[in-house]
């Protein structure tokens, strides 16, 4: 036997944790410290049957908060302060007496909880919680009724499984409705509220502009930005170009609206094709690996940089495939427009001048002057970081003589600009460096705090030559780990499911609809069959499996067994002894006492005994009842009549 009680209280905490892991991430440390420590108490609470925090205590611990959170509340941060307080809240209940008025209250928390984590990121495992929790919620309601009537109400384990059972129809029925509205019901791209949130320092990823030294420090993000399917490669090999930055505007680095024109050759290398799965943004730059050469699946114009931009506007999902050619070098074999790529910011310090002076002694050619700046780049013990960042006019200035400390727009702004002052052509290319390898789906994860600069300087007979100049960082191997933790292993495992959940279902669009059709139509095109045999075995094929549909729907279709013993019962009787349809109305027993039958008497007696108590027949009786409606207008034969 298992009390309702008990059992309840279980599933409550079952809830309340389904509700709490999907928003944890999004919280404070606080917070979130405060419900692993709340269910704790609860539990000690409940086997004790004392709850010292209601009343007073359990005020106070709702009232602070609400005031805490209501004064960070505001419209650059409006969804943090309420997911916070409704997981305090959570907690509250969790640790009170587990009446059916607190559960109830848990279950409305727990539910309000997890639709709040979709204001912050929307995945696969959101449905996986939703419908783990509605399950556990439908279970917990019907037991909820039981404990209304009786709080010291036991179940057996027979008793249970029905409960558990018809508590589960509930939303397994709603299940071909949530299809149905998900297939018809627009789907937003984005976190509901990302476009209020505004970050209080400035964050990593992908822009469309340079602007070292604007923010003293920068936040990591480790939001995905694209997937791309395609063999793993070396470290090395994975630079994804997307934008090309070519003019200055005072200190920030921008791409010039009239660019020269320039004729560049086909990049030698290997090539590589992949599928890119970019996130949904508004960036019209598509990502590939250096260099891209070619794009397909996407309307997009290629620029002389080989950079590709989309000619559609748009913030959905979209996929597109990339060849690239692995190659650290763009050659143009009739030369660039020199002076473009050799103008300078308006104000450039005296020391970073004199710097630049010393690279140019000796009148070296351009690879010459290229290896000086590398070399002392290379002795100069600059430091990759993302906070304690220099801000000022002249962030060049400052990185190279007084902080010597910064990321990579620091690095590949202040050698672009040393090699133009030296007489070099260089500009700076925008993109990732990096990823996450996922073993199980094939594929590269790249987060936005890969977003990367990096410096292509023009040397001749050899073209544009890639150069990273935050590969001089003297920590720069440990400022790009390597992640292959075991908790990585798990976050790889959780990606490969929205990789497949995006793969299935939200990138399963028309055009992969019309391939699968074009691809079975070919398949059955190469068979080699008879003309006759082509077009009449898919429709007798067809007409059969039609007509067979229909027998199972009209005989068996909605109806239990006990109903289908009735109704072989019923026709029987009206077979053997001409009984007229419109006595199915009379009950059993008098249609016993109208045939006279020992069978119908039999029949009547076992399957009245069942239904009219409320409980199924069990397997031994409707074996026995098939017997019986067999034998229905069958002659019984006397002993006499056997011996003669």
């Amino acid at each position: 036997m298992v009390p309702v009680s008990t059992l309840i209280t279980v599933l409550a905490y079952a809830v309340a944790i389904l509700g709490y892991l999907p928003v944890a991430p999004h919280v404070d440390l606080a917070v979130r410290l405060a419900f692993p420590l709340a269910m704790a108490a609860g539990i000690v609470f409940d086997r004790k049957g004392k709850y010292p925090l209601t009343g007073i205590p359990s005020t106070i611990a709702t009232i602070i908060p609400f005031v805490v959170y209501l004064l960070q509340l505001s419209m650059a941060n409006p969804a943090a302060p309420v997911v916070n307080f409704l997981v305090v809240l959570l907690c509250v209940r969790i640790v009170n007496e587990k009446s059916p008025r607190n559960l109830l209250q848990i279950f409305a928390l727990a539910l309000f909880a997890l639709a709040s984590s979709s204001l912050f990121s929307l995945s696969a495992l959101f449905l996986v919680y939703l419908f783990l929790q509605l399950a556990l919620i439908a279970v917990s309601l019907v037991l909820l009724t039981f404990l209304s009537v009786d709080t010291r109400l036991r179940l057996t384990r027979q008793g249970l499984s029905r409960v558990v059972g018809v508590a589960l129809a509930m939303p397994a029925a709603s299940v071909p409705l949530l299809l149905i509205f998900f297939a018809i019901l627009p789907r937003t791209q984005y976190p509901l509220l990302n476009f209020l949130n505004v970050p209080g320092e400035r964050a990593t990823g992908f822009s469309d502009r340079v602007e070292p030294g604007k923010t003293a420090s920068v936040g990591d993000v480790k939001t995905v930005a694209f997937r791309a399917e395609c063999p793993q490669l070396g470290r090395n090999d994975l630079y994804w170009r997307g934008i090309v930055f070519d003019a200055l505007a005072g200190a920030t680095w921008v791409r010039s609206e009239k660019r020269p024109d320039e004729v560049p050759a086909a990049p030698k290398g290997n090539e590589v094709r992949q599928v890119i799965y970019p996130e949904p943004s508004r960036n019209a730059y598509l990502l590939a690996l250096d260099i891209p050469t070619r794009m397909d699946g996407v309307r997009a114009s290629q620029g002389a940089d080989f950079t590709f931009t989309r000619r559609v506007s748009g913030s959905g999902r979209i996929r597109y495939e990339a060849n690239s050619v692995l190659s650290d070098a763009i050659p143009v074999p009739r030369g660039i427009d020199r002076d473009h790529y050799l103008r300078l910011p308006h104000q450039v310090s005296p020391r970073t001048a004199a710097l630049a002076r010393g690279f140019t002694a000796g009148t070296p050619n351009d690879d010459e002057r290229l290896s000086r700046v590398e070399t002392w780049f290379t002795q100069q013990g600059f430091r990759y970081a993302t906070s304690g960042l220099a801000v000022a006019a002249d962030p060049v200035d400052a990185f190279l003589f007084e902080r010597r400390t910064g990321h990579c727009e620091f690095f590949a702004s202040s050698f672009a600009t040393l090699l133009r002052l030296a007489g070099v052509p260089a500009r700076l290319v925008g993109g990732y460096y990096g990823g996450d390898f996922n073993e199980i789906g094939g594929y590269y994860v790249v987060t936005e705090d890969r977003a990367h600069v990096w410096v292509e300087a023009f040397i001749e007979k050899r073209g544009w030559v890639r150069i990273d100049p935050s590969s001089f960082a003297a920590n720069f191997d440990r400022a790009t780990p390597s992640r292959r933790s075991f908790a990585t292993k798990l976050a790889a495992f959780a990606d490969s499911l929205t990789w497949y959940w995006n793969q299935a279902v939200i990138t399963y669009d028309l055009q992969k609809q019309v391939e699968l059709v074009r691809r079975a139509n070919r398949q059955f095109r190469g068979l080699n069959l008879p003309v006759v045999s082509r077009w009449l075995l898919p429709v007798a094929g067809g007409a059969a499996a039609f007509a067979v549909a229909v027998w199972w729907i009209v005989t068996f279709g909605g109806s239990t067994h006990e109903e289908r013993l009735l109704r072989r019962f019923r026709a029987r009787i009206e077979k053997s002894y001409g009984v007229p349809r419109n006595h199915r109305s009379r009950g059993l027993k008098e249609l016993a006492d109208m045939v006279n039958d020992p069978a119908v008497t039999e029949f009547a007696a076992i399957f009245g005994g069942a239904i009219y108590r409320d409980r199924r027949l069990t397997a031994e009786e409707c074996r026995q009842l098939s017997l019986l409606v067999n034998a229905i207008g069958v002659p019984v034969r006397r002993e006499d009549d056997k011996s003669s």
